[in-house]
């Protein structure tokens, strides 16, 4: 990483702040109203609005590795299908025969497929979404097979990622989405790096109360005393968004070590751990020795899909490399999400629907949670 690295910027203001040169955030207050997390019409808005046209982030291109290797997924509410094919490309179709509109592979999941072919009357496609055979083909006159490939979405692989637009023929601009966050990704080895564990599970809450967890300084030696809060001293941490998406760190204790270090030497993720908001549905956490890709699908106002992968720079080839990422996955996916960031989303969507509040309050700690909201408002209201 270079002098000129957002990065590095962002972590000499994380020393900074420890080391008093500069002051904290200044006291404020701002409102986020309840409504905006309970009702089930701002929820159709949104998805209207931003999951319906911004770019989407499935999965880690490491998950489909080979030709043929395809993720069945019904996630956003559409049959879909998504292939790396024989040139490497990866490539979303919808998951139906375009001969009486039958679903192609049932399965939801990763497969490792060389074709796809219908179940009803076996027409047959490619991975490549191309109509390859159609048994007793002269039966039907006027049949152009180059006009019945499968319909496909817009799909994009960038810096470790694939991309997906829920618009069926449509074009996806990601240089515009991602602008200088996939130098981010990169630099962190995220395009390098493989998937090593995975759970995923529905959790009764908004998705943005998901988004604010992750977004606040305030909480981490608080609702992590008994895990992970000891690494971090109290509220030294900072954001900074980036078009469309935010960047958020928070100084670990190891923080003070970067004054006696050369800044070209500074390492990121010993000195502090950032957290990437990629807008609207994914959350990318850099984590001393791995990474926590988490997405997010909405289902309602109150259930959300909540999708946590481990992304390690390479497969651990020992039992005791792999006891090691075991039980990092325990601690970090039962231990710290489950526990406690998504024991605390779904207590206040609790709170929310009992009618105590009319509104969520944030602090000088919590600004990134303002900068997020304020994005979704931009975009329901564009």
């Amino acid at each position: 990483m270079t002098d000129t690295n957002p990065i590095l910027d962002q972590l000499q203001d994380l020393l900074d702040l420890a080391t008093g040169r500069v002051n904290g955030p200044e006291p404020c207050l701002h409102r986020i109203a309840v409504d905006l997390y309970a009702s089930q019409q701002h929820f159709e808005r949104e998805w209207e609005t931003i999951f319906a046209r911004r770019p989407l982030v499935l999965c880690h291109s490491s998950e489909l590795p080979h030709a043929g290797s395809t993720l069945v997924h019904d996630e956003f509410g559409l049959p879909m299908l998504t292939s790396r094919d024989q040139a490497g490309h990866v490539r979303t179709f919808l998951n139906v025969c375009r001969h009486r509109n039958m679903r192609l592979v049932e399965t939801q999941g990763f497969h490792q497929l060389k074709s796809l072919v219908c179940p009803y009357h076996q027409w047959t496609y490619g991975v490549d979404g191309q109509l390859r055979n159609i048994p007793r083909e002269a039966d039907f006159c006027d049949i152009d097979k180059s006009e019945l490939g499968l319909v496909e979405l817009p799909t994009e692989e960038r810096d470790g990622l694939v991309w997906l637009k829920l618009t069926p023929r449509g074009h996806m601009d990601l240089d515009d989405t991602l602008g200088t966050i996939g130098a981010d990704l990169a630099a962190f080895g995220i395009p390098d790096a493989v998937v090593y564990a995975n759970n995923t599970r529905e959790l009764e809450c908004n998705w943005k109360l998901i988004h604010d967890a992750f977004l606040d300084g305030y909480h981490v030696v608080r609702l992590h005393k008994n895990t992970v809060g000891a690494f971090f001293p109290d509220c030294i941490s900072t954001s900074q968004q980036c078009g469309l998406h935010i960047r958020s760190s928070v100084a670990r204790n190891e923080i003070l070590e970067a004054k006696t270090q050369q800044r070209s030497k500074w390492n990121p993720r010993t000195l502090c751990t950032f957290a990437y908001t990629l807008f609207p549905n994914a959350i990318v956490i850099m984590h001393p020795d791995y990474t926590s890709l988490i997405r997010l699908v909405p289902l309602s106002a109150d259930r959300t899909l909540f999708s946590h992968s481990m992304l390690v720079d390479e497969m651990p080839g020992t039992e005791k490399a792999r006891a090691h990422f075991d039980k990092s996955f325990e601690l970090i996916d039962q231990g710290v999400f489950q526990a406690e960031d998504i024991f605390v989303c779904e207590g206040a969507q609790k709170g929310i629907r009992s009618g105590a509040n009319q509104d969520l309050l944030l602090g000088a700690n919590e600004i990134a949670v303002k900068q997020f909201h304020d994005l979704v408002e931009r975009e329901v209201n564009r």
